[in-house]
């Protein structure tokens, strides 16, 4: 059995009670700052009697060895004792009790988290730890509301990657019909141009000398394949014939092949076309071939032979799972963008919704990005580093993984005109683990 001689973080006492840190000690007693999971943002502090001399830990339980048991049982006695007077007569300054669980072989005394306390007040004997300052209810209480604003992300996460499928879909269907399109053949509908009849004469009357006007259709040539020897010729190389019954343009995005073998060619002397009079024009709809008709079909066909799927340019990125290597990777990144980096790296370090930024809630990356131009902008010269780091807990909720981790950091910093500071600073950091690698949620530090 693994032996140690605090209990773990996360362990259950009394069915509710979940242990989140371990606060200090003494000779007799073990602090623990617990969370109440019946009670959601609720922190107490669990007192547990443990003999530093005479007592052991067997995975969870306490056993005292059998010489020092009636010291052990004497103590527990006079706590229940205790905790029943300070219910009937507490004073103001006193920290309240609440009450006491018997657990692990042991009790606790349920007893009120303070902000900003000493131990010493907890403590009944002096602590073998340096003399320390509670963390804030705020800086606890910031964590837990970050899971309404996770469950919010979440539903839109949602709703974002359905509108993706969707409209994936319907370009996948569009590109399908277009290609059907392109496969089938053109339908080209023909339609003449109505020949003008000039109007009766009587015989006795002098007949004026006319020409005689033939009206042509030009016939084109549609290929069902580009020759080999067909010459290229753009489009905008090839002049717009303009007569006074219409203007034919051909498209600029048109391309025409001239087949250089065929024998067949139009002249355009001999296309002669009568001249209407003002009251027998008519407008023939649908008009008459066009010669951009023709060349887009060809065009279509050559071009829509191998389209591009939507799928072969979507990338997937793997993001790595939480483990000491990559949480101390991510760490140090974190510390050199602080030391060297602009602040538009530092921003991108945290999440793009951050629930606790040391004193401030709910900050937006706008908000970083102006404290820490503050910030260098007064110390201009600056130093980090992480002495050491300890894994708290990793967890998943709403379908995102989390991280806490508490860190010890030593800092010194300077400015420009010779002024110092220094430091260790005691952190609590919740990363969380996204598609663009690790982000942190929520950062505070301890006094």
């Amino acid at each position: 059995m693994e032996k140690n001689k605090y209990l773990p973080v996360g362990s259950i006492i009394g069915g509710h009670y979940e242990t989140v840190d371990l606060l200090g000690e003494d000779d007799f007693e073990i602090l623990y700052l617990v969370r109440d999971n019946h009670r959601r943002g609720s922190f107490f502090v669990l007192k547990e009697l443990f003999l530093e001399t005479f007592s052991s830990r067997n995975e969870k339980s306490v056993y005292t060895i059998p010489q020092a048991q009636g010291v052990f049982d004497k103590r527990k006695r006079e706590i229940i004792l205790e905790i029943e007077q300070a219910k009937r007569s507490r004073q103001v300054d006193e920290i309240k009790t609440y009450g006491y669980i018997e657990d692990n072989n042991t009790i606790y005394t349920i007893m009120e988290f303070t902000n900003n306390s000493n131990l010493a007040n907890y403590l009944q004997f002096k602590s073998n730890k340096d003399k320390m300052v509670l963390p804030s209810l705020e800086e606890l209480v910031a964590p837990a509301k970050k899971e309404k604003s996770s469950f919010l992300f979440l539903k839109i996460l949602i709703v974002t990657v359905v509108i993706g499928v969707a409209l994936a879909i319907y370009a996948n269907k569009l590109i399908q019909e277009d290609r059907k399109k392109a496969e089938a053949k053109t339908e080209v509908v023909v339609t003449q141009t109505p020949i003008h009849h000039p109007a009766l004469t009587s015989r006795n009357e002098e007949r004026p000398q006319q020409e005689r006007v033939t009206t042509q259709e030009p016939k084109i040539k549609e290929p069902t394949s580009v020759p080999e020897n067909a010459e290229y010729i753009p489009i905008k190389e090839i002049e717009t014939t303009k007569n006074n019954d219409e203007d034919t343009i051909v498209p600029e995005n048109d391309k025409i092949y001239i087949d250089n073998d065929s024998e067949e060619i139009i002249d355009e002397e001999e296309i002669v076309e009568e001249k209407p009079t003002p009251s027998s024009i008519k407008v023939a709809e649908p008009t008459t071939i066009s010669l951009g008709t023709k060349i887009e079909s060809v065009i279509d066909k050559k071009e829509t032979k191998n389209p591009i799927s939507l799928g072969e340019r979507v990338e997937t990125k793997k993001v790595e799972d939480f483990t000491r290597e990559s949480i101390q990777k991510f760490l140090n990144d974190f510390i050199a963008s602080s030391e060297h980096g602009s602040v538009d790296d530092i921003a991108s370090k945290y999440d793009y919704h951050v629930d606790r930024y040391f004193s401030l809630k709910n900050v937006t990356h706008s908000m970083i990005k102006k404290d820490k131009r503050r910030y260098n902008k007064r110390w201009t010269h600056r130093e980090f580093k992480i002495e050491n780091f300890k894994i708290l807990k990793i967890y998943k909720k709403d379908g995102t993984d989390f991280c806490d981790v508490k860190t010890t950091t030593k800092w010194r910093v300077s400015t420009d005109s010779g002024k110092r500071a220094s430091g260790t600073s005691r952190g609590f950091m919740s990363i969380k683990k996204t598609d663009h690698g690790f982000k942190v949620k929520s950062i505070y530090t301890m006094r």
